[in-house]
């Protein structure tokens, strides 16, 4: 009896150990896979990469040609409309300050509101009444 334990225990020995190197071999093996498979995805990402960078794409609408000195004078002329409008626009907001001052002078003038007012001895009497 013994002898059979023995050969029991050899056997699951055995039977243990061809299971730890099928599980190395296994796991060897699914390295070497996913190894490979890493690699090879690699390699298609980097010929679609290359086929896509090398792929010349068409507009939808085709640029025009456009010549460059009719465009040149064209914006001379736009900056040069730009510019005279500025200049008309600087000079209303002088004479519109020269008219700002001009209301504020009459504003403050005593001898303009005078002359308004009807002169009569009566009106000078109660001004003189009222100092």
């Amino acid at each position: 009896m013994v002898e059979d334990e023995v050969t029991l225990e050899e056997k699951c020995e055995n039977l243990m150990n061809i299971v730890v190197e099928s599980r190395k071999r296994f796991g060897k093996m699914c390295v070497d896979y996913h190894q490979k498979t890493s690699l090879i995805e690699n390699k298609i990402l980097n010929l679609n990469i290359e086929t896509i960078s090398n792929y010349h794409f068409k507009p939808k609408n085709p640029v025009p040609n456009v010549d460059m000195e009719d465009n040149s004078k064209e914006i001379e002329d736009f900056t040069a409309e730009i510019m005279e409008k500025q200049q008309r626009i600087d000079n209303l907001r002088k004479k519109l300050k020269c008219t700002e001052e001009v209301v504020a002078q009459l504003k403050r003038d005593d001898v303009n509101k005078r002359v308004k007012e009807p002169l009569s001895v009566q009106v000078m009497l109660e001004r003189a009444k009222k100092k």
